[in-house]
């Protein structure tokens, strides 16, 4: 008993957008030789994924979705995670293809709190490491500022924002 939701216009942001766990869809239709040769992998991936969402649209009946999408060809596997799309297969590929992606969108979007939490700080941690490497390269070469009261605050915050940065990104690696 496959597990694959049918999405329509109507509730194609309800079943995927508004998903709580990321989610497949696939965009097909009932001429579609490829579609149809795919259609029993994610039949049998359906079954066993629990925190994953498998859905089909077919696109002769469901044309707002599709032009949305820009569905120009099919079989498309479009993947979602917290409403935006993350990713796309075009083509029937093989099992082992399919399987991979959904396996690297499941570490990439973990639905536990705890999977969620570290990448949510493991992205904050990385871009505030980008901004005070901008910040140290901006400051090397700024003139005319270092006397100035109000920068000087500024360079002792970045510097604290630094060393919390540094402490969040050790706890990341403990926890």
């Amino acid at each position: 008993m496959s597990k694959v939701i049918e999405v329509t216009d109507q509730n194609f942001e309800e079943e995927v957008l508004g998903s709580d766990v990321p989610t497949e869809v696939d965009f097909w239709a009932t001429w579609c030789g490829p579609c149809m040769m795919v259609s029993p992998v994610y039949d049998m991936l359906s079954e066993e994924y629990e925190n994953f969402k498998f859905c089909k649209l077919d696109v002769d009946e469901n044309p707002q979705t599709a032009t949305k999408y820009q569905i120009m060809s099919i079989p498309m596997q479009m993947f979602f995670a917290g409403g935006e799309k993350v990713d796309e297969i075009l083509g029937a590929v093989p099992e082992e293809t399919i399987r991979a992606k959904v396996d690297e969108i499941i570490q990439r979007y973990p639905t536990d709190e705890r999977g969620r939490l570290k990448v949510i700080l493991s992205a904050w941690v990385e871009h505030n490491k980008q901004d005070s490497e901008k910040f140290r390269r901006w400051n090397e070469k700024a003139e005319g500022v270092k006397n100035d009261p109000a920068y000087n605050s500024i360079l002792q915050a970045a510097k604290e924002m630094e060393e919390i940065n540094k402490r969040l990104a050790q706890l990341l690696v403990e926890f």
